[in-house]
């Protein structure tokens, strides 16, 4: 299991670049990636998605790149416009009759005179240098994905065998709380009644307290809580991408039937159950929403 939250960074450093790569994610419905990239590296973008999606499914991802080249730059100069601007500013200066002399610095400024020769970063060694040091981030963000997965593989187990142990009281319980509510409904009547209570009264009162038990039967949602509890345990044991996404729909499943337990079966030796069993499950929701 991993966690959606996560950090990793990375550096490279030699005599001629400077690479530093900061990974972060946090929670999210889909794959969001933000990348805050510089110029030169632009033509990297497809490669860096791709490297990340690898890896990461879902979540709200940042990474930040820095790169310097530490490489002493190329410089040319344009002879051919070096002088057709002196030649040019020598004519409007005898044109205006102007005194002061033509500097250097006020030539070399124009244009395309001083052209400094660009990297071409767009080769292979470039690329498998950059691609090590983003999968390093991403190796390194991975860990801590794990760790938090880990710890959240852990709460999940916990949970789900106190839902199992809630879920199992509840069910025991069944046959004692039949009875007492058929006791009940017969002393009931047998106080209205007093003297007229007949043996006939009695199977109409035990008609109807089935029928009312039938009303208030839970077994369907006994059946199918357990079933998502075994789903919930199958999945928990399982490395899949976006396992998330299926296990928050099952806890959804999960709060519909414990709810529907709860309306249907709310006695006193049950409550604290039942509303054990609804609070871990509120749980599991609130932390699933961290799982990838």
């Amino acid at each position: 299991m991993k966690s959606m939250t996560g950090y990793g960074k990375s550096a490279y450093i030699d005599e001629k670049y400077e690479i530093q790569i900061e990974l972060k994610s946090v929670n999210s419905k889909n794959f969001d990636l933000k990348i805050y990239n510089c110029k030169e590296l632009f033509f990297l973008e497809n490669e860096i998605k791709d490297a990340i999606y690898d890896h990461i499914k879902r979540g709200k991802i940042d990474i930040r790149l820095s790169f310097r080249d530490k490489q002493i730059p190329e410089i040319e100069i344009d002879e051919n416009r070096l002088k057709s601007y002196f030649n040019v500013l020598t004519k409007i200066k005898d044109t205006l009759n102007i005194q002061e002399e033509i500097k250097l610095d006020t030539i070399i400024a124009q244009p395309d005179v001083v052209v400094i020769q660009k990297s071409d970063y767009d080769t292979d060694d470039f690329r498998n240098l950059f691609l090590g040091c983003l999968n390093k981030a991403i190796k390194n963000h991975q860990l801590l994905a794990k760790k938090e997965g880990n710890a959240l593989q852990i709460f999940f187990e916990n949970s789900i065998q106190i839902i199992e142990n809630s879920l199992e009281k509840i069910k025991n319980s069944i046959p004692a709380h039949k009875e007492k509510m058929r006791e009940n409904l017969s002393a009931a009547v047998k106080q209205i009644l007093n003297s007229d209570y007949t043996p006939d009264i009695e199977k109409r009162i035990l008609v109807e307290t089935a029928l009312y038990i039938e009303r208030c039967d839970i077994t369907e949602e006994l059946i199918r809580q357990e079933s998502h509890l075994e789903n919930i345990k199958n999945y928990l044991q399982k490395e899949i991408a976006e396992k998330g996404k299926a296990m928050n729909f099952i806890f959804q499943e999960m709060q519909r039937e414990a709810n529907t337990i709860s309306a249907k079966y709310n006695t006193s030796i049950t409550f604290i159950d039942v509303l054990k069993m609804k609070e871990e499950i509120e749980k599991c929701k609130e932390q699933i929403q961290n799982v990838e």
